[in-house]
């Protein structure tokens, strides 16, 4: 499978060696998630996300298979908070130059 490109999976959550896994028909996949899910392990569930390596997946949303797909957010905070630690970034360095020549 071409990485990058999203997948939409069905299993079971399992507590691995090494973390969260995904068992399903197409094999096993290690799951890079959120801590809320481990409240899934043991449940069938649905998975959509990113391929992380071989057989890594990063999560975008873990749901109970059957249920209806949770709606996502329509904000995006990750883009707000880095503009805000870019300007919060420049702004020290302007201070730093500037109280550098009093």
């Amino acid at each position: 499978m071409p990485v990058g490109r999203e997948l939409h999976l069905q299993g079971r959550l399992m507590e691995g060696p090494s973390g969260l896994v995904l068992a399903c028909d197409g094999g096993h996949w290690e799951l890079e998630g959120t801590r809320r899910i481990r409240r899934l392990i043991g449940h069938e569930v649905e998975v959509t996300g990113w391929r992380a390596g071989f057989n890594g997946l990063s999560c975008d949303q873990v749901w109970l298979a059957g249920t209806p797909r949770p709606r996502r957010s329509r904000i995006r905070w990750d883009l707000p908070i880095a503009g805000a630690l870019a300007v919060i970034g420049i702004a020290a360095s302007l201070w730093g130059v500037v109280s550098s020549f009093r």
